[in-house]
């Protein structure tokens, strides 16, 4: 076994995994922030009848969905009330998912390319590569969307966003061709070892 190709993914892929492993520290201290709190939408209604079809939505009330003597938010029924997603607290989940999943993608890849020395130099050498850049570049924006809140809680991404997601992408795109190319030289290294 040479893991003279695949050594660089195996040894950043463990970097990031301790880099992100830290960070579920942070991801459960931010529910305790305010800005991390779950959301919560309830609906007043302008009752004019009986009949449901004749009631009229008059206002929309949205604030933290906290738990006072059994009543959510203000007087409202707690039942009344429907839960709006934190974008900002799934980016820490999304951040350390990602980062883990692409960072585990990248070691395979790195003991795949490494044992199947017999497949094409140029095929392993691509595959490499590419399994870098996507394990670098898919968690990027979640963890810049995630650390942004984190430290300041008026953060948006804003314009930010315009040149993350497509670096999300490029990075996604990056380990699927990763795996995919790995795949051709894991089948193209046990083609040549048999024939030999």
């Amino acid at each position: 076994m040479n893991l003279s190709m695949g050594n660089k993914n195996i040894v950043i892929g463990l970097i990031v995994i301790m880099l992100y492993l830290p960070m579920t520290f942070f991801i459960e201290r931010a529910s305790a922030l305010h800005a991390f709190h779950s959301k919560a939408a309830a609906v007043v209604l302008d009752a004019k009848a009986s009949d449901l079809l004749t009631h009229q939505v008059v206002d929309v009330k949205k604030g933290p969905a906290y738990r006072t003597g059994g009543i959510y938010f203000t007087n409202y029924y707690p039942a009344s009330y429907v839960a709006v997603p934190n974008a900002s607290r799934d980016a820490g989940h999304n951040m350390r998912f990602y980062a883990w999943m692409s960072a585990l993608f990248g070691i395979a890849v790195g003991v795949i390319v490494g044992l199947q020395s017999q497949a094409s130099m140029a095929l392993r050498s691509w595959t490499s590569w590419l399994a870098v850049i996507g394990v670098v570049l898919f968690p990027l924006r979640d963890t810049i969307g995630f650390c942004g809140r984190y430290l300041n809680p008026n953060f948006s991404l804003g314009w930010l966003a315009q040149i993350l997601y497509p670096i999300k992408w490029i990075g996604g795109a990056a380990v699927f061709f990763s795996l995919l190319i790995a795949l051709i030289v894991f089948a193209q290294g046990a083609q040549r070892a048999t024939a030999k």
